[in-house]
């Protein structure tokens, strides 16, 4: 028997947040915040990234919920530029500690499980607008974004962090 929409989503969505956390468990302060690069994020820079993708996937999705075919207030600035979103989505949390960051990304993922609680397999359907996730998207494919957005970002993360490990713990 093939799993409803709803809970495939719920399910990847659990299973790929436990395995970030397994791993941001393993990773202490100075790690987090050890930069490889000057112009390249740190581990804690990719974790508040995820968090400022989740809490902007949770707003959109409650207003695919609410309103018909609504537009992302974003398809109305003409210089749009996502690398300039995620930085100031980074930017707009840089004082987190990082046992707060840790925290927030389980709350806002609590959030969006809380959301998909709430919606009718039918609602999956319906559409928005975003200069990012599609014009049209759909609800369905914007729930199905953070798990694959997280992956690509817990790869990441797992990379610097065997970058910052001592060779002794190789």
């Amino acid at each position: 028997m093939s799993l409803s929409p709803i809970t495939d989503i719920r399910q990847k969505l659990r299973q790929s947040r436990q395995e970030t956390l397994q791993l941001l468990k393993q990773i202490d302060e100075d790690s987090a915040l050890h930069r490889v690069q000057p112009d390249a994020w740190n581990i804690k820079e990719h974790v508040i990234h995820l968090i400022a993708v989740e809490e902007a996937i949770v707003q959109f999705a409650g207003c695919i919920l609410q309103e018909e075919s609504p537009r992302s207030a974003l398809c109305d600035e003409r210089d749009f530029n996502q690398d300039v979103w995620n930085i100031q989505g980074v930017a707009e949390r840089a004082t987190y500690t990082w046992p707060e960051t840790v925290q927030q990304l389980e709350q806002t993922h609590q959030s969006l499980l809380a959301l998909i609680d709430t919606i009718p397999e039918e609602a999956l359907k319906r559409v928005g607008s975003h200069p990012v996730w599609g014009d049209p998207v759909t609800l369905a494919s914007i729930l199905r974004h953070p798990y694959r957005h997280e992956r690509d970002h817990r790869n990441e993360i797992a990379a610097l962090y065997r970058l910052k490990r001592p060779q002794s713990q190789l």
